[in-house]
């Protein structure tokens, strides 16, 4: 699974959850979120690893620079702060305040989903040229 796919699978299970009224589902798409955006686990990289193994080692750290390589951990990625940025929106959205920000849910939703059909996420983007990996 890639990064590509869990877009469109979020995007549609978020738009899915908003049609059919199912708020169960829209708690799980923000857990799931947060969970990713706390302890950077990706779906997309577990399952691929339970899937083929994990014969071929990630590596995270894209920068060169020494300085880079000994604060690895204190690398903060753009699709851990999108996931983060995503969930907190959604609760803000559909948890504190729905019946004012109802559209911002559907603009997610969509957003993700078109990011996930043309491969390229804008938010993404922006969030590598503000700093992130």
């Amino acid at each position: 699974m890639t990064e590509r796919t869990l877009r469109i699978i979020l995007g549609g299970l978020i738009l899915a959850a908003l049609y059919l009224g199912i708020n169960s589902l829209m708690y799980f798409v923000i857990g799931l979120l947060f969970f990713q955006g706390i302890t950077n686990w990706r779906v997309a990289v577990v399952v691929s690893r339970l899937r083929y193994g994990p014969a071929i080692p990630v590596n995270r750290i894209f920068c060169t620079h020494p300085d880079a390589r000994k604060n690895a951990n204190l690398l903060f990625e753009a699709e851990r702060a999108l996931c983060l940025i995503l969930a907190s929106v959604l609760m803000v959205s559909e948890i504190i305040y729905p019946e004012y920000f109802w559209f911002v849910s559907w603009l997610i939703g969509f957003g993700l989903l078109g990011a996930g059909l043309s491969g390229i996420c804008p938010a993404t983007l922006a969030l590598r040229g503000m700093g992130f990996q």
